[in-house]
């Protein structure tokens, strides 16, 4: 019952208070009941002559009824316009679909949703695509792959959401909070969609936010590729927080490691918009690079904020860089904390692949 009284309140502000219906429709009211009450008594006097004086009144009320019945008229008018307006936004409401996906997948994940920080004025019947794995990415094999196998199904879910409407009356929402490997597979599996609106927890303010109202980071040190000779590598990328060197060398102790990294650590900051571009485009740059030196596997070690994450993975393109497979850090596995990763979809294979090691990669 509170959803739906919640749900009304938000379509009376978006229809009558937040709209140019709205203010007609306030204002041709104001006029109508100025007009039924309208009564205005202007009192005048004058010399004629030094014997005499001339007095007299103005009453609206009584001689200018037009002026009443011109308000009534005008008001009606701006009502008129006002509901016809409101009309036409509720077709537009009723043809408009906004799409919130949301992943989670960590065991404290928030459980503030994604669809009460769409903003109201973006017009549309809300739907809401949930990817929730909390309850298998921590467990057996079988069922971390089942996680990877619900995550891999997101664009045939995204296709149903769209139920066959026009690209210009849609609008996309996407955040995540889940380990790295799940939203760097999610990012990869909507590459093929033009306009995403990203979003990021903002553990400050408790809050999803966009990356628009992010802060600033700096770009990414030079990278040193001095250590590349062979056609596999490992790849640490550091922004949220440094990624220690020996714990890739444990998990990873003969592959050549490359670093891309800021020269700070950023924990729990939302990038803006214009950082990750910059990093974007350097993290494209450095595959390309490294696929140049006859790199075809990298091993990705990623330390980023996830909204970042997700946007690194919708850059990576399968058909034309090196295999990737990205790892979960877990710091408690001492004896290997990269064990399980996520092999990105590829040009025969259009889904993400559990990949696990026991030992160290030789």
């Amino acid at each position: 019952m509170n959803k739906i009284i919640h749900r009304l309140l938000d379509l009376l502000e978006l229809y009558f208070r937040r709209s140019p219906a709205g203010k007609l429709v306030g204002t041709g009211a104001l006029l109508m009941a100025a007009g039924s009450t309208f009564d205005v008594k202007l009192n005048f006097g004058a010399r004629a002559s030094e014997q005499e004086y001339v007095e007299g009144q103005f009453a609206t009320a009584d001689t200018e009824w037009w002026i009443s019945a011109g308000c009534l008229a005008i008001g009606t008018v701006l009502i008129a316009i006002g509901l016809w307006f409101s009309w036409h936004l509720f077709q537009d409401q009723r043809r408009k679909r906004v799409i919130a996906i949301e992943l989670r997948g960590l065991t404290q994940s928030v459980d503030t949703p994604l669809e009460s920080a769409i903003p109201r004025r973006v017009l549309g019947a809300r739907h809401t695509l949930l990817i929730d794995v909390r309850n298998q990415i921590d467990g057996t094999k079988n069922q971390r792959q089942a996680a990877i196998d619900l995550v891999n199904l997101l664009p045939q879910q995204l296709k149903l959401a769209k139920d066959g409407r026009d690209r210009n009356d849609l609008a996309v929402y996407a955040c995540g909070l889940a380990p790295v490997p799940v939203l760097f597979l999610a990012g990869t599996l909507l590459a093929s969609e033009s306009v995403i609106n990203w979003m990021d927890w903002d553990r400050k303010e408790l809050r999803w936010i966009s990356p628009n109202d992010g802060a600033d980071v700096g770009e990414l040190a030079p990278v040193d590729f001095s250590s590349v000779n062979g056609d596999e590598i490992v790849c640490a990328m550091s922004i949220s927080y440094p990624i220690d060197r020996n714990e890739l060398t444990v998990s990873f102790p003969k592959l050549p490691i490359v670093e891309l990294k800021l020269d700070g650590a950023y924990p729990g900051r939302v990038i803006s918009e214009a950082s990750i571009q910059n990093i974007m485009q350097q993290f494209m740059q450095a595959i390309a690079a490294l696929q140049g030196m006859g790199v075809r596997k990298i091993h990705l070690a990623l330390a980023a904020p996830s909204v970042l994450t997700m946007r690194l993975g919708s850059c990576y393109a399968p058909r034309n860089m090196p295999v990737m497979i990205v790892y979960q850090y877990q710091r408690a596995q001492t004896e290997n904390p990269y064990a399980w990763g996520i092999e990105m979809p590829n040009s025969d294979r259009f889904s993400g692949l559990l990949v696990e090691q026991n030992r160290g990669l030789s």
